[in-house]
């Protein structure tokens, strides 16, 4: 499931959701428990004309089974946002999910953070801080420092576990919908059990240190999840088929997942140098994740992506099939972007799977012009992943980071197949841009990235 998707499920159960809200309030702790016991189907469709989705837009199908959420919204104005304490949340989920949704868009761009995604989730726990500003208007992109305490998602007392089939058949049609705007996505996804913590900011002119304390993460998948959006030139089209990505930072995927655990800060700039941006970073206490894929939990995904050309920095397309996943993930990207330095302490991460993962997805685009720019197919049974990226940024500072310590599991049972193709028509790549397929059993790894 990816960050943009997660964003977008979290209207489901959203415990704090302000976008400048009238008034600020003391400290809040926040408790979360959600349980699901039957059976979730959505058979619903959106059709939307001719039309551009301005920031922080977004349209969506969604089959849900438990989700906890909380999150901090602003857009074009600064936060008005009580301080977060210690946030506890977990979400259960026994029935089977099925999404058949489809969602069709007309001609037009999609701006800075919008989205367009259909998925269908087991048990989801979420915490998200946004802000997306008007690269036009520095009053717009000037955003207070947020502070959430300890975040604990899942463990004893509140578990993040799927146990049920999860199922998506839904397709996104927006082959006229141009992702231009900075951060905007398009995704169609699968997943069993997640839990994420994400920190976003777009297009800020300024942007103090947001601070999270500890993170401990504990999610557990033991359902089949099942993607079958489709083969793309297929008539109705299926599977997810959008414009160019010309955004920086744009994004569409195409993902089923098992168990996923996942902390991520993203800066994107508004790909404007003359329009200065600065963000102050985010600060994250110790890191503790484990994702767990369970014995005879298929993961098998046939969506398929088609765009046109990826032009942005660190645009990207991507489709994947993964059992357990637990990753960190610090990006800054945008040539207008300066100053951020994020920190992070000691992060311990465990991934296990023990389910047959399969894929066989196919992308088609266009030139990958992007400096940092990627397109990528993969099948993987678990992975631990800290990333570090800086990609066509003015400047940015050196990470402060603790221990990193990674240990991950493909157990007996865990086959991988990949069979996924990728074409990228006819261009010049941009600097630092990439195409890969892969498959792997098992895979630790830690990496620093800087493109310019």
């Amino acid at each position: 499931m990816t960050r943009k998707y997660l964003s977008l499920m979290m209207g489901v159960a959203t415990a704090a959701l302000v976008t400048g809200a009238p008034s600020a309030f003391a400290q809040v702790a926040i408790n979360q428990t959600t349980i699901n016991n039957d059976a979730i189907t959505n058979l619903g469709t959106i059709g939307t004309g001719a039309g551009n989705l301005a920031g922080g837009a977004s349209v969506s199908i969604s089959a849900s089974g438990a989700v906890s959420s909380t999150s901090a919204t602003a857009i074009n104005q600064d936060f008005n946002t009580p301080k977060i304490g210690a946030v506890t949340s977990g979400a259960t989920n026994t029935g089977n999910v099925t999404n058949t949704g489809t969602l069709t868009t007309g001609l037009g761009s999609a701006g800075a953070g919008s989205s367009v995604s259909v998925g269908a989730s087991g048990a989801v726990s979420a915490l998200s801080v946004t802000s997306i500003g008007d690269p036009t208007d520095a009053t717009a992109g000037s955003f207070s420092g947020q502070t959430v305490g300890n975040v604990i998602q899942g463990g004893k007392d509140n578990l993040i576990t799927n146990s049920a089939a999860i199922k998506n058949t839904g397709t996104v049609n927006a082959s006229s919908l141009t992702m231009s705007g900075s951060g905007a996505s398009a995704a169609v996804s699968a997943t069993g059990a997640v839990a994420s913590v994400s920190v976003t900011s777009i297009n800020p002119t300024s942007s103090a240190l947001d601070t999270i304390g500890t993170v401990n993460q504990t999610v557990s998948n033991t359902g089949a999840i099942t993607n079958t959006s489709g083969a793309v030139g297929a008539s109705p089209v299926v599977g997810i088929t959008v414009g160019a990505l010309s955004g920086d930072g744009a994004s569409a995927s195409v993902g089923a997942t098992g168990a996923a655990a996942s902390v991520s800060v993203a800066s994107i700039g508004s790909g404007d140098p003359t329009v200065a941006g600065t963000v102050a970073g985010t600060k994250i206490g110790d890191v503790t994740q484990s994702a767990t894929n369970g014995k005879g939990s298929s993961v098998t995904n046939t969506g398929n992506i088609k765009t046109g050309e990826v032009s942005g920095s660190g645009a990207g397309v991507s489709i994947g099939a993964t059992g357990a996943m637990a990753s960190v993930s610090l990006s800054s990207i945008d040539r207008s972007l300066s100053g951020t330095t994020n920190t992070v302490g000691a992060t311990n991460q465990t991934a296990s799977n023990s389910g047959s993962v399969v894929n066989t997805g196919i992308i088609s685009s266009g030139p990958l012009s992007g400096i940092g720019s990627s397109a990528s197919i993969s099948a993987t049974g678990a992975a631990s992943s800290f990333s570090v990226s800086d990609i066509n940024t003015s400047s940015s500072g050196v990470p402060v980071l603790g221990n990193i310590t990674q240990a991950t599991t493909n157990n007996a049972g865990g086959s991988v197949n990949n069979t996924g193709t990728i074409t990228v028509a006819a261009g010049n790549m941009g600097a630092g841009a990439s195409a890969a397929v892969s498959a792997m059993g098992a895979g630790s790894f830690v990496s620093f990235r800087s493109v310019k």
